[in-house]
């Protein structure tokens, strides 16, 4: 480990647990002859195991340029299709890499993880740019992005990615598994495609009323929305939203019901 030398402002905590990555994987299923993006290569610890899975192509981006030669000896040993891009991930256009939707992997920063996540969920246009994401979170962010209904987890980025994806916290990492040990655990947490659900939808309108919602979490979303939308009261009732409910009790569904109510009356 003294060849690795973690960077604070690119946050990184490098997964070291080989039966974790094993784990990580595994829980991808089927990887033989598909498409792969992996976030964040690092010393290249998860990169080795997905060359082990035989992919179709697979392309590593990595914003530290100390670790391109690394991953560059990994990547050319290989007799796999790869690219490695050198590159800050919120600035790149990883899809036009890929001819199919890839299976994406990444240990995400924490300071930037939901950032990224945004980056991945929401298509720039009404494709579907994915296959499943495999992604790894601090363990509050992760439980966040699966909370339900009427809980204190529940929040704008439970219906984001809810909205856009079925995501499942598939298991809790140690803070042990990672160089450095960070502060706190994380998890993994898979996504599956929800194109066919969210593409029927107005998706910014939908964003526009999560946002709008919870910037007053513990109001009535009656008296958070009145402002930006007329008749919010009458929407709501055919909406099947009580008129006093607050943003964490209502569902995806009813919020989308919702958003098709508002954009109805707009056209």
């Amino acid at each position: 480990m003294n060849k690795i030398v973690p960077k604070k402002k690119f946050g990184q905590n490098f997964l070291t647990d080989q039966s974790v990555i094993e784990r990580i994987v595994s829980t991808a299923g089927q990887l033989e002859n598909k498409s792969i993006l992996e976030i964040g290569g690092g010393s290249g610890n998860l990169t080795k195991h997905l060359i082990k899975a035989k992919p179709k192509d697979l392309i590593v981006v990595e914003i530290d340029k100390d670790y391109v030669e690394t991953l560059s000896k990994i990547l050319q040993s290989s007799s796999v299709q790869t690219t490695l891009i050198s590159e800050n991930i919120l600035k790149t256009d990883i899809y036009s890499y890929f001819s199919e939707p890839p299976v994406i992997f990444g240990n995400l920063p924490y300071n930037i993880s939901t950032k990224i996540l945004a980056k991945l969920l929401a298509p720039s246009n009404d494709k579907n740019k994915w296959e499943k994401l495999l992604l790894m979170f601090q363990l509050e962010v992760a439980n966040r992005i699966v909370a339900k209904p009427n809980t204190k987890q529940y929040g704008r980025l439970s219906l984001f990615s809810q909205f856009y994806s079925f995501p499942s916290l598939e298991f809790k990492i140690p803070k042990t598994s990672f160089f450095p040990i960070p502060k706190v655990e994380s998890a993994l947490v898979k996504f599956q495609s929800n194109y066919k659900y969210y593409h029927k939808h107005n998706s910014a309108l939908f964003r526009d009323i999560i946002k709008k919602s919870f910037q007053g979490r513990r109001k009535m979303i009656k008296n958070t929305l009145k402002t930006s939308y007329k008749n919010i009261v009458e929407l709501m009732a055919i909406s099947d939203i009580p008129e006093n409910s607050r943003p964490e009790n209502i569902t995806l569904q009813q919020f989308c019901h919702l958003t098709d109510a508002i954009d109805k009356l707009r056209t």
